[in-house]
């Protein structure tokens, strides 16, 4: 059986294909919003996503938390709707709506039967457009927030994460990556009221895919967004260059309660729409992107160190970054480290073989279709597409690229990425365990782990 899906997997390989989106027509109205519109006739469901590119990077620093927390008050009363009443609209269709606010962007995705797709709109329009900010509703909402913080001190993981982010970009809203009490303290209903003054539709995109036609959805869409005013974002996102990291840049994060110690080691990468992407992908999977990958066979399996270790390569729009991640005994963070390092090295002098790339094609070749199960799927992705520079097309023909990368590219690609003397190292534990075997390292700041990262 193992034969024939490897079989399977190297056709693939050799005859690519290009994946078959449905056929999207594409309308800019007169306010700047970009809009997509699909049929998907198999049930009579229509999905819909809107992407409004403002999110925690375009804010002041040290506000991290406002676009979660503004983007949930958008459900938390209208000008013709109460919480509750709001709620109850949606739900007494049988539809969705879920608002989000993430680093980049602001989102709005929802599903409904294609006879409830004009209240949808219309309840969309409520929350977007007219959201009355409710005194009330704030308090709860900030008090749930402030006691919700409190877990990300729990996990050492969340916090290795914190302070790479920090050594990284510095004092910026991306260096400031994790919501924390300080951050939230900071945060006033009029920064969320102004926060919702920056969602304009220019640059925005909105996608819908389902049973409907696509007139009669730009017709639908047209007449729920005419009145959105278009504007100005202000924004203040900076990029950082993480090229200037020389050396190993080391913060060692105490926490005597901690019996094993994290180790997160950070990277350069790439921004999501870089001509190296493919290679990146490809390499990244073969290094710690999968459960039989090089960092999990020679920690986890042959050295049981750990009982898990990735790597995972973060693409921003802008910027990318690489995240090594793992857990082990404090007794063993020593020998864990090197281990990681000496992969590294592998990586960067060795390469990758031509057996490893095949593989990784091929696995990557098989599973990628299988996330399509959903129309909703297209509509997240067609309204990314536009946010990071791709086109309809590339998506497509994003397998016939990837099997395209040759050895000399993913070669030179982890040798251009995964460098074993430049980087950037958090470990998380007990510093009284750990200390004097991880001292000769580099030298490094010293932080506890209840502490915001500075």
């Amino acid at each position: 059986m193992r034969k024939i899906i490897y079989f399977y997997f190297l056709f693939s390989l050799v005859f690519p294909q290009k994946l078959k989106y449905p056929n999207f027509q594409k309308n800019i109205l007169p306010n700047g919003l970009t809009v997509y519109t699909a049929e998907h006739r198999e049930q009579p469901v229509v999905f819909f996503n809107l992407l409004i590119p403002v999110g925690e990077f375009d804010l002041s620093n040290g506000k991290k938390g406002l676009a979660s927390l503004a983007t949930e008050m958008f459900s938390k009363g209208t000008q013709n709707y109460s919480a509750d009443e709001l709620s109850e609209a949606i739900e007494f269709t049988g539809g969705s709506i879920t608002t989000s606010g993430g680093d980049e962007y602001t989102t709005f995705t929802g599903r409904f039967l294609k006879e409830d797709l004009s209240t949808g709109l219309d309840l969309l329009s409520e929350m977007l457009l007219k959201p009355t900010f409710p005194k009330d509703e704030w308090k709860l909402l900030k008090k749930q927030a402030l006691e919700g913080v409190k877990t990300w001190y729990q996990d050492a993981s969340t916090v290795a994460i914190a302070h790479a982010y920090k050594m990284g970009f510095g004092n910026t809203p991306m260096g400031n990556n994790i919501m924390t009490k300080k951050s939230l303290k900071n945060i006033t209903l009029e920064n969320a009221k102004d926060f919702h003054k920056r969602l304009i539709p220019q640059n925005a995109v909105f996608v819908l895919i389902g049973d409907i036609e696509t007139t009669k959805a730009n017709e639908l869409i047209n007449d729920t967004f005419d009145e959105w005013k278009s504007g100005s974002t202000n924004s203040v996102r900076s990029n950082v260059d993480m090229s200037k990291i020389k050396g190993i840049r080391f913060r060692l994060v105490d926490n005597p309660e901690l019996e094993q110690a994290t180790i997160g080691v950070g990277l350069k990468g790439i921004p999501a729409n870089d001509r190296e992407r493919h290679a990146l992908n490809l390499v990244n999977y073969i290094f710690g992107g999968h459960f039989s990958s090089r960092l999990n066979k020679s920690i986890r399996a042959e050295g049981g160190k750990t009982y898990g270790i990735s790597s995972q390569w973060k693409p921003y729009r802008d910027f990318g970054f690489i995240g090594i991640m793992t857990s082990t005994r404090s007794e063993e963070v020593r020998n864990t480290y090197d281990l990681i390092v000496n992969e590294m090295q592998k990586l960067v002098g060795t390469g990758i073989s031509e057996d490893e790339l095949t593989k990784a094609k091929a696995y990557i070749s098989g599973s990628y279709p299988l996330r399509f199960e959903s129309p909703a799927v297209y509509a997240n992705i067609i309204a990314s597409t536009d946010y990071y520079g791709f086109t309809i097309t590339d998506r497509e023909n994003v397998l016939i690229d990837r099997n395209a990368v040759n050895l000399e590219e993913a070669n030179a690609v982890a040798k251009k990425y995964y460098s074993p003397e430049n980087f950037l190292l958090v470990i998380v534990g007990n510093q009284e365990v750990i200390k004097e075997k991880v001292k000769d390292i580099s030298e490094f700041d010293e932080a506890f782990y209840k502490d915001d990262p500075k």
